[in-house]
Protein backbone atom coordinates (compact mmCIF):
# COMPACT_ATOMS: atom_id res chain seq x y z
CA UNK A 1 0.00 0.00 0.00
CA UNK A 2 1.14 3.46 -0.94
CA UNK A 3 0.28 6.00 1.57
CA UNK A 4 0.95 9.95 1.43
CA UNK A 5 2.38 10.17 5.39
CA UNK A 6 3.88 14.08 5.13
CA UNK A 7 2.05 16.14 6.93
CA UNK A 8 0.79 19.13 5.55
CA UNK A 9 2.60 20.90 8.43
CA UNK A 10 5.75 19.36 7.49
CA UNK A 11 5.92 20.75 3.88
CA UNK A 12 5.28 24.06 4.87
CA UNK A 13 8.47 23.95 7.72
CA UNK A 14 10.31 23.09 4.70
CA UNK A 15 9.03 25.98 2.65
CA UNK A 16 9.74 28.87 5.38
CA UNK A 17 13.20 26.97 5.39
CA UNK A 18 14.07 27.61 1.86
CA UNK A 19 11.87 31.15 1.70
CA UNK A 20 15.51 33.47 1.63
CA UNK A 21 16.89 32.05 -1.25
CA UNK A 22 14.97 33.69 -4.18
CA UNK A 23 17.94 33.49 -6.15
CA UNK A 24 17.81 29.35 -6.32
CA UNK A 25 18.82 27.73 -9.55
CA UNK A 26 15.69 26.46 -11.46
CA UNK A 27 17.37 23.18 -11.52
CA UNK A 28 20.71 21.37 -10.98
CA UNK A 29 22.79 19.28 -13.41
CA UNK A 30 22.76 16.69 -10.25
CA UNK A 31 19.49 15.50 -10.67
CA UNK A 32 19.78 14.35 -14.06
CA UNK A 33 21.40 11.24 -13.04
CA UNK A 34 17.65 10.29 -11.37
CA UNK A 35 14.79 8.95 -13.24
CA UNK A 36 12.08 9.44 -10.78
CA UNK A 37 13.04 13.79 -9.97
CA UNK A 38 10.10 14.85 -11.24
CA UNK A 39 8.79 18.40 -11.73
CA UNK A 40 8.21 18.92 -8.03
CA UNK A 41 11.03 17.27 -7.06
CA UNK A 42 13.15 19.26 -9.70
CA UNK A 43 11.70 22.46 -8.44
CA UNK A 44 12.57 22.08 -4.63
CA UNK A 45 15.39 20.40 -4.15
CA UNK A 46 17.37 23.11 -5.82
CA UNK A 47 15.88 25.51 -3.08
CA UNK A 48 17.06 23.36 -0.50
CA UNK A 49 20.51 22.95 -1.43
CA UNK A 50 20.52 26.67 -1.89
CA UNK A 51 19.00 27.02 1.56
CA UNK A 52 21.63 24.98 2.84
CA UNK A 53 24.59 26.83 0.86
CA UNK A 54 23.32 30.38 2.66
CA UNK A 55 23.62 28.60 6.08
CA UNK A 56 26.51 26.96 6.05
CA UNK A 57 29.69 29.11 7.56
CA UNK A 58 31.76 28.02 4.72
CA UNK A 59 31.14 26.11 1.41
CA UNK A 60 32.72 24.19 0.42
CA UNK A 61 34.14 22.92 3.56
CA UNK A 62 37.15 24.92 4.30
CA UNK A 63 40.59 23.61 4.94
CA UNK A 64 40.29 22.84 8.63
CA UNK A 65 38.02 20.01 8.04
CA UNK A 66 40.92 17.86 5.84
CA UNK A 67 42.81 15.39 7.57
CA UNK A 68 46.54 16.00 8.69
CA UNK A 69 48.90 14.20 7.39
CA UNK A 70 49.74 12.80 10.84
CA UNK A 71 47.07 10.80 11.28
CA UNK A 72 47.02 7.01 11.21
CA UNK A 73 44.44 4.20 12.25
CA UNK A 74 47.05 3.22 15.13
CA UNK A 75 46.59 6.07 16.82
CA UNK A 76 44.71 5.92 20.56
CA UNK A 77 41.37 7.04 20.09
CA UNK A 78 41.04 10.77 22.25
CA UNK A 79 44.50 11.89 19.96
CA UNK A 80 44.74 15.41 19.75
CA UNK A 81 44.81 15.91 15.46
CA UNK A 82 44.46 19.81 15.34
CA UNK A 83 43.39 22.98 16.98
CA UNK A 84 42.29 26.29 15.08
CA UNK A 85 42.15 27.73 18.49
CA UNK A 86 40.39 31.31 16.98
CA UNK A 87 37.45 30.19 15.04
CA UNK A 88 36.66 33.46 12.69
CA UNK A 89 33.23 34.00 13.33
CA UNK A 90 32.83 36.19 10.29
CA UNK A 91 30.48 33.81 8.91
CA UNK A 92 28.47 32.85 12.32
CA UNK A 93 25.76 34.38 14.15
CA UNK A 94 27.88 33.63 17.21
CA UNK A 95 26.69 36.30 20.04
CA UNK A 96 29.33 38.78 20.26
CA UNK A 97 30.29 38.43 23.76
CA UNK A 98 31.04 34.89 22.67
CA UNK A 99 34.18 33.15 21.28
CA UNK A 100 34.66 29.63 19.31
CA UNK A 101 37.12 27.40 18.58
CA UNK A 102 37.39 23.86 16.47
CA UNK A 103 39.58 21.09 17.01
CA UNK A 104 40.07 17.50 14.94
CA UNK A 105 40.72 14.14 17.47
CA UNK A 106 40.25 10.73 17.17
CA UNK A 107 37.56 8.32 17.27
CA UNK A 108 36.90 4.89 17.46
CA UNK A 109 33.80 3.43 15.63
CA UNK A 110 31.69 0.50 16.55
CA UNK A 111 33.85 -2.02 14.83
CA UNK A 112 37.18 -0.17 16.97
CA UNK A 113 38.84 1.25 13.99
CA UNK A 114 39.94 4.16 14.60
CA UNK A 115 38.38 7.12 12.59
CA UNK A 116 39.27 11.16 12.70
CA UNK A 117 36.29 13.26 14.33
CA UNK A 118 36.04 17.03 14.12
CA UNK A 119 33.81 19.38 16.94
CA UNK A 120 33.53 22.79 18.24
CA UNK A 121 34.34 24.46 21.55
CA UNK A 122 32.04 27.24 22.25
CA UNK A 123 33.73 29.81 24.55
CA UNK A 124 31.68 31.75 27.49
CA UNK A 125 32.51 35.73 28.08
CA UNK A 126 33.67 34.16 31.91
CA UNK A 127 33.33 30.73 33.20
CA UNK A 128 29.98 30.33 35.58
CA UNK A 129 31.99 29.61 38.60
CA UNK A 130 31.20 25.72 40.17
CA UNK A 131 32.65 23.53 42.90
CA UNK A 132 35.64 21.42 43.09
CA UNK A 133 34.69 18.19 43.97
CA UNK A 134 33.42 17.70 47.16
CA UNK A 135 34.22 20.85 48.47
CA UNK A 136 33.06 24.77 48.47
CA UNK A 137 36.41 26.04 47.07
CA UNK A 138 35.51 27.72 43.86
CA UNK A 139 38.14 26.53 40.42
CA UNK A 140 39.12 29.62 39.49
CA UNK A 141 39.46 30.59 35.91
CA UNK A 142 38.63 27.10 34.88
CA UNK A 143 35.41 26.34 32.69
CA UNK A 144 32.44 24.02 33.70
CA UNK A 145 31.75 21.85 30.34
CA UNK A 146 28.81 20.57 28.74
CA UNK A 147 29.38 18.04 26.34
CA UNK A 148 26.62 18.82 23.82
CA UNK A 149 25.32 16.22 21.11
CA UNK A 150 23.24 17.42 18.01
CA UNK A 151 20.51 15.97 16.24
CA UNK A 152 19.40 14.73 12.65
CA UNK A 153 22.03 17.48 10.40
CA UNK A 154 22.55 14.94 7.39
CA UNK A 155 24.55 11.92 6.45
CA UNK A 156 27.23 14.31 4.13
CA UNK A 157 30.37 15.71 5.68
CA UNK A 158 29.13 19.31 4.52
CA UNK A 159 25.98 18.65 7.41
CA UNK A 160 28.29 19.18 10.67
CA UNK A 161 27.11 21.79 13.09
CA UNK A 162 30.65 23.14 13.59
CA UNK A 163 30.23 24.63 9.80
CA UNK A 164 26.77 26.02 10.05
CA UNK A 165 26.42 29.87 10.91
CA UNK A 166 24.52 29.51 13.71
CA UNK A 167 25.73 26.24 14.71
CA UNK A 168 22.62 24.09 14.12
CA UNK A 169 20.83 24.54 17.59
CA UNK A 170 22.34 28.23 18.28
CA UNK A 171 20.03 30.04 20.81
CA UNK A 172 18.21 26.61 21.76
CA UNK A 173 20.85 25.39 23.44
CA UNK A 174 24.81 26.09 22.58
CA UNK A 175 24.47 30.14 22.63
CA UNK A 176 22.47 30.08 25.98
CA UNK A 177 24.75 27.54 27.42
CA UNK A 178 27.49 29.88 26.43
CA UNK A 179 25.76 32.70 27.19
CA UNK A 180 25.16 31.09 30.70
CA UNK A 181 29.01 30.65 31.07
CA UNK A 182 29.15 26.79 30.18
CA UNK A 183 32.19 25.90 27.75
CA UNK A 184 30.00 23.81 25.02
CA UNK A 185 32.42 20.86 23.59
CA UNK A 186 30.40 19.65 20.54
CA UNK A 187 31.15 16.61 18.32
CA UNK A 188 30.46 16.92 14.79
CA UNK A 189 29.72 12.80 14.84
CA UNK A 190 32.07 10.76 12.61
CA UNK A 191 31.10 11.13 9.22
CA UNK A 192 29.93 14.51 9.52
CA UNK A 193 32.58 17.66 8.86
CA UNK A 194 35.51 15.20 7.99
CA UNK A 195 35.34 12.37 6.04
CA UNK A 196 35.74 8.54 7.98
CA UNK A 197 36.50 6.05 4.59
CA UNK A 198 39.65 6.16 2.83
CA UNK A 199 37.86 6.81 -0.60
CA UNK A 200 36.54 10.20 1.22
CA UNK A 201 32.42 8.53 1.66
CA UNK A 202 30.88 9.23 4.48
CA UNK A 203 30.42 6.87 6.85
CA UNK A 204 28.04 8.32 9.84
CA UNK A 205 26.58 5.63 11.92
CA UNK A 206 22.96 7.62 12.03
CA UNK A 207 21.11 6.46 15.06
CA UNK A 208 23.36 4.00 16.57
CA UNK A 209 23.99 5.81 19.73
CA UNK A 210 26.95 3.62 20.80
CA UNK A 211 29.08 5.49 17.70
CA UNK A 212 28.10 9.16 18.91
CA UNK A 213 28.53 8.59 22.34
CA UNK A 214 32.21 7.52 21.63
CA UNK A 215 32.58 10.44 19.44
CA UNK A 216 31.28 12.55 22.62
CA UNK A 217 33.66 11.07 25.00
CA UNK A 218 36.83 11.34 23.05
CA UNK A 219 35.86 14.93 22.39
CA UNK A 220 35.52 15.89 25.96
CA UNK A 221 38.91 14.21 25.99
CA UNK A 222 40.73 15.98 23.46
CA UNK A 223 39.31 18.89 24.52
CA UNK A 224 41.06 18.68 27.75
CA UNK A 225 44.21 18.50 25.82
CA UNK A 226 43.58 21.35 23.69
CA UNK A 227 43.48 23.60 25.93
CA UNK A 228 44.48 22.13 29.51
CA UNK A 229 44.92 26.05 30.95
CA UNK A 230 41.03 26.48 30.22
CA UNK A 231 39.94 23.14 31.58
CA UNK A 232 41.20 20.56 34.53
CA UNK A 233 42.74 17.33 33.38
CA UNK A 234 39.26 15.76 34.68
CA UNK A 235 37.55 18.47 35.34
CA UNK A 236 33.44 18.50 35.47
CA UNK A 237 31.29 18.15 32.56
CA UNK A 238 27.41 17.14 31.91
CA UNK A 239 26.05 15.65 28.41
CA UNK A 240 23.37 16.74 26.93
CA UNK A 241 21.34 16.04 23.84
CA UNK A 242 18.25 16.41 21.46
CA UNK A 243 16.71 14.25 19.21
CA UNK A 244 19.27 11.98 17.39
CA UNK A 245 21.59 13.57 20.33
CA UNK A 246 19.17 12.71 22.97
CA UNK A 247 19.84 9.01 21.79
CA UNK A 248 23.36 9.51 21.57
CA UNK A 249 23.20 11.47 25.47
CA UNK A 250 21.79 8.14 26.60
CA UNK A 251 24.13 5.95 24.92
CA UNK A 252 26.81 7.98 26.92
CA UNK A 253 25.31 7.72 30.46
CA UNK A 254 24.89 4.09 29.12
CA UNK A 255 28.67 3.71 28.30
CA UNK A 256 29.65 5.17 31.65
CA UNK A 257 28.50 2.55 33.28
CA UNK A 258 31.45 0.58 32.37
CA UNK A 259 33.58 3.05 30.37
CA UNK A 260 34.53 6.29 32.35
CA UNK A 261 35.54 9.35 31.42
CA UNK A 262 36.59 11.19 34.55
CA UNK A 263 34.47 14.49 35.81
CA UNK A 264 31.17 13.49 34.63
CA UNK A 265 28.40 14.92 36.42
CA UNK A 266 25.01 13.65 34.25
CA UNK A 267 23.46 13.35 31.56
CA UNK A 268 20.12 15.21 29.75
CA UNK A 269 18.67 13.66 26.83
CA UNK A 270 15.77 15.48 25.42
CA UNK A 271 13.18 14.06 23.00
CA UNK A 272 15.31 10.67 22.55
CA UNK A 273 14.90 7.86 19.95
CA UNK A 274 15.12 4.57 21.83
CA UNK A 275 14.41 1.12 20.01
CA UNK A 276 13.57 2.83 16.53
CA UNK A 277 12.49 -0.74 14.45
CA UNK A 278 10.28 -1.11 17.45
CA UNK A 279 8.75 2.48 17.14
CA UNK A 280 8.89 2.06 13.30
CA UNK A 281 6.79 -1.04 13.29
CA UNK A 282 4.21 0.26 15.67
CA UNK A 283 3.75 3.33 14.02
CA UNK A 284 3.08 0.86 10.44
CA UNK A 285 1.49 -1.26 12.79
CA UNK A 286 -0.58 1.99 13.48
CA UNK A 287 -1.35 3.13 10.04
CA UNK A 288 -2.43 -0.18 8.90
CA UNK A 289 -4.80 -0.67 11.41
CA UNK A 290 -6.79 3.00 11.69
CA UNK A 291 -9.18 4.50 9.64
CA UNK A 292 -7.89 8.03 10.93
CA UNK A 293 -6.56 10.47 8.06
CA UNK A 294 -2.78 10.16 7.91
CA UNK A 295 -2.08 14.08 8.75
CA UNK A 296 -4.10 13.57 11.97
CA UNK A 297 -2.24 10.51 13.29
CA UNK A 298 0.50 11.26 16.25
CA UNK A 299 3.62 12.97 14.83
CA UNK A 300 5.76 10.63 16.24
CA UNK A 301 3.63 8.15 13.61
CA UNK A 302 3.78 9.95 10.62
CA UNK A 303 7.61 11.56 11.42
CA UNK A 304 9.41 8.02 11.97
CA UNK A 305 7.40 7.05 8.42
CA UNK A 306 9.02 9.60 6.36
CA UNK A 307 12.93 9.01 7.96
CA UNK A 308 12.91 5.56 6.62
CA UNK A 309 15.39 6.04 3.96
CA UNK A 310 17.83 7.96 6.70
CA UNK A 311 17.20 4.98 9.00
CA UNK A 312 18.03 2.31 6.00
CA UNK A 313 21.12 4.56 5.55
CA UNK A 314 22.59 4.51 8.83
CA UNK A 315 21.99 0.97 9.27
CA UNK A 316 23.91 0.63 5.99
CA UNK A 317 26.91 3.04 7.03
CA UNK A 318 26.94 -0.04 10.36
CA UNK A 319 26.36 -2.82 7.89
CA UNK A 320 28.12 -1.93 4.43
CA UNK A 321 26.34 -5.81 3.10
CA UNK A 322 22.95 -4.08 3.75
CA UNK A 323 23.17 -2.22 1.03
CA UNK A 324 20.03 0.09 1.43
CA UNK A 325 18.23 -3.34 0.51
CA UNK A 326 15.25 -1.68 2.62
CA UNK A 327 14.57 1.03 0.54
CA UNK A 328 11.56 1.20 -2.48
CA UNK A 329 12.79 1.63 -6.00
CA UNK A 330 12.01 5.12 -5.78
CA UNK A 331 13.33 6.04 -2.27
CA UNK A 332 16.83 4.41 -3.75
CA UNK A 333 16.95 6.76 -6.79
CA UNK A 334 16.57 9.76 -4.74
CA UNK A 335 18.96 8.57 -2.05
CA UNK A 336 21.49 7.31 -4.95
CA UNK A 337 20.81 10.20 -7.61
CA UNK A 338 19.32 13.04 -5.65
CA UNK A 339 20.85 13.69 -2.10
CA UNK A 340 23.99 11.52 -2.47
CA UNK A 341 25.55 13.13 -5.29
CA UNK A 342 24.00 17.03 -3.81
CA UNK A 343 25.62 15.93 -0.51
CA UNK A 344 21.77 17.36 0.75
CA UNK A 345 21.68 18.10 4.66
CA UNK A 346 17.97 17.80 6.71
CA UNK A 347 15.91 20.17 4.64
CA UNK A 348 17.46 19.08 1.00
CA UNK A 349 16.76 15.35 2.52
CA UNK A 350 13.09 16.44 3.16
CA UNK A 351 12.30 17.96 0.45
CA UNK A 352 13.92 15.41 -2.15
CA UNK A 353 10.99 12.93 -0.38
CA UNK A 354 8.62 15.50 -0.63
CA UNK A 355 6.43 13.90 -3.14
CA UNK A 356 7.25 9.96 -2.06
CA UNK A 357 4.56 7.85 -0.55
CA UNK A 358 6.27 4.75 -0.14
CA UNK A 359 9.91 4.95 1.24
CA UNK A 360 10.46 1.56 1.93
CA UNK A 361 9.56 -2.14 0.94
CA UNK A 362 6.90 -3.53 2.74
CA UNK A 363 8.32 -6.19 6.17
CA UNK A 364 12.30 -4.78 5.44
CA UNK A 365 11.89 -4.38 9.25
CA UNK A 366 12.21 -8.12 9.78
CA UNK A 367 15.68 -8.44 7.78
CA UNK A 368 17.98 -10.21 10.21
CA UNK A 369 20.97 -7.32 9.61
CA UNK A 370 17.94 -4.86 10.28
CA UNK A 371 17.39 -6.31 13.81
CA UNK A 372 20.64 -7.10 14.96
CA UNK A 373 21.41 -3.11 14.01
CA UNK A 374 18.40 -2.66 16.77
CA UNK A 375 19.38 -5.30 18.91
CA UNK A 376 23.26 -4.36 19.49
CA UNK A 377 22.93 -0.17 19.57
CA UNK A 378 19.44 0.57 20.47
CA UNK A 379 18.99 2.65 23.66
CA UNK A 380 17.54 1.98 27.03
CA UNK A 381 17.13 -1.15 29.03
CA UNK A 382 20.84 -1.68 29.92
CA UNK A 383 22.96 -0.17 32.49
CA UNK A 384 23.73 3.22 32.99
CA UNK A 385 25.64 6.19 35.26
CA UNK A 386 23.32 8.64 36.28
CA UNK A 387 21.84 11.05 37.35
CA UNK A 388 19.88 11.17 34.16
CA UNK A 389 17.37 13.32 33.15
CA UNK A 390 14.72 12.67 30.42
CA UNK A 391 12.56 15.63 28.63
CA UNK A 392 10.14 15.08 25.82
CA UNK A 393 6.39 16.38 24.86
CA UNK A 394 3.15 14.91 25.20
CA UNK A 395 2.83 15.81 21.18
CA UNK A 396 6.69 14.55 20.36
CA UNK A 397 7.89 12.76 17.43
CA UNK A 398 8.67 9.98 20.03
CA UNK A 399 5.73 8.16 21.27
CA UNK A 400 5.45 8.96 25.61
CA UNK A 401 4.03 4.84 26.00
CA UNK A 402 7.86 3.82 24.36
CA UNK A 403 9.59 6.27 26.09
CA UNK A 404 7.97 5.01 29.40
CA UNK A 405 8.44 1.73 28.43
CA UNK A 406 11.94 2.74 28.05
CA UNK A 407 12.95 4.22 31.47
CA UNK A 408 11.04 1.09 33.04
CA UNK A 409 13.72 -1.22 31.39
CA UNK A 410 16.60 0.77 32.07
CA UNK A 411 15.53 1.01 36.09
CA UNK A 412 15.47 -2.36 36.13
CA UNK A 413 18.62 -2.48 34.83
CA UNK A 414 20.14 -0.33 37.11
CA UNK A 415 17.92 0.48 39.91
CA UNK A 416 20.25 2.41 41.96
CA UNK A 417 21.07 5.08 39.81
CA UNK A 418 19.00 8.46 39.68
CA UNK A 419 16.82 8.73 36.56
CA UNK A 420 13.95 11.40 36.45
CA UNK A 421 11.76 12.16 33.15
CA UNK A 422 9.31 15.18 32.29
CA UNK A 423 7.01 15.63 29.60
CA UNK A 424 5.56 19.07 29.07
CA UNK A 425 2.27 18.78 27.55
CA UNK A 426 0.99 20.16 24.30
CA UNK A 427 5.12 20.82 23.21
CA UNK A 428 6.30 19.34 20.38
CA UNK A 429 9.98 18.34 19.34
CA UNK A 430 11.99 21.34 19.21
CA UNK A 431 9.34 23.89 21.12
CA UNK A 432 9.71 21.88 24.10
CA UNK A 433 13.98 22.82 24.50
CA UNK A 434 12.39 26.08 25.09
CA UNK A 435 9.16 24.92 27.67
CA UNK A 436 12.13 23.10 29.52
CA UNK A 437 14.83 25.66 29.45
CA UNK A 438 14.13 26.76 33.15
CA UNK A 439 13.91 22.80 34.14
CA UNK A 440 17.56 21.61 32.47
CA UNK A 441 19.84 25.61 32.81
CA UNK A 442 18.87 24.67 36.59
CA UNK A 443 19.14 21.40 36.39
CA UNK A 444 22.81 21.47 35.00
CA UNK A 445 23.75 24.45 37.32
CA UNK A 446 22.74 22.16 40.48
CA UNK A 447 25.28 19.64 39.17
CA UNK A 448 28.13 22.46 39.01
CA UNK A 449 27.45 23.81 42.32
CA UNK A 450 26.19 20.85 44.53
CA UNK A 451 22.86 21.55 44.89
CA UNK A 452 21.18 18.77 43.51
CA UNK A 453 18.21 17.98 44.24
CA UNK A 454 17.29 14.87 43.24
CA UNK A 455 15.90 12.26 45.73
CA UNK A 456 17.92 9.72 43.93
CA UNK A 457 14.75 7.82 43.21
CA UNK A 458 14.99 5.73 39.33
CA UNK A 459 11.77 5.81 36.75
CA UNK A 460 9.76 8.96 38.37
CA UNK A 461 7.89 10.88 35.56
CA UNK A 462 6.10 13.69 36.03
CA UNK A 463 3.72 15.67 33.76
CA UNK A 464 4.02 19.50 33.45
CA UNK A 465 1.26 21.83 32.35
CA UNK A 466 2.02 25.22 30.99
CA UNK A 467 0.76 28.35 30.70
CA UNK A 468 -1.69 29.59 27.87
CA UNK A 469 -0.93 26.50 25.59
CA UNK A 470 -3.76 26.50 23.48
CA UNK A 471 -2.53 29.75 22.29
CA UNK A 472 1.14 28.86 21.98
CA UNK A 473 2.26 28.23 17.97
CA UNK A 474 2.92 24.58 17.56
CA UNK A 475 5.15 22.97 14.96
CA UNK A 476 7.65 20.29 15.04
CA UNK A 477 10.22 22.76 14.08
CA UNK A 478 10.42 26.14 15.96
CA UNK A 479 9.08 28.66 14.34
CA UNK A 480 11.94 30.95 14.27
CA UNK A 481 15.07 31.23 12.89
CA UNK A 482 18.52 32.85 13.54
CA UNK A 483 19.92 34.93 10.74
CA UNK A 484 23.18 35.89 9.78
CA UNK A 485 23.83 39.78 9.37
CA UNK A 486 27.17 41.19 7.46
CA UNK A 487 28.67 43.32 9.74
CA UNK A 488 28.12 46.50 7.38
CA UNK A 489 24.54 46.23 7.46
CA UNK A 490 24.24 46.72 11.56
CA UNK A 491 21.44 49.45 10.59
CA UNK A 492 19.24 46.17 9.81
CA UNK A 493 19.88 45.41 13.43
CA UNK A 494 18.34 49.02 14.47
CA UNK A 495 14.69 48.14 14.73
Amino acid sequence: MKLSVIPNRLVDIAFLLVLPCVNAQASLPALNGSSTCGAECQELVPLAIAYEHSAHAHYPLDDFYSIPSNFTPSMEPGTLLSVETHTNLTNYTVPSSLTMSRIMYTSMSLNGTIVPASAFVLWPYAPFEYNVGKTSKTASGKFPMVAWAHGTAGLFAACAPSNYRSLQYQFMTSYSLAIEGFAVVATDYAGLGVTTLPNGEQSHAYLAGAAGANDVAYAVEATRKAFPAQFEPEGPFVTMGHSQGGNVAWAFAERQAHTKVSGYLGTITISPPMRVIDELNAALQTIATTTIPIASLPLWVTTIIGLQPIIIAGITAVFPSYNYSGMSPIAYDRYQNVVKPLQGCLPTNSLAYADVTDFAIPGWTNDSIVQQWQDQYHVSGREFQGPLLIIAGSNDVISIDQLSSGINASCDASCDQSLEAYVYNDMEHFPVIQASRIKWMSWIKDKFTGNSKSDGSCGKMTTVQGFNTNYTIQSQAANWLVGWTNSSLGWEESL
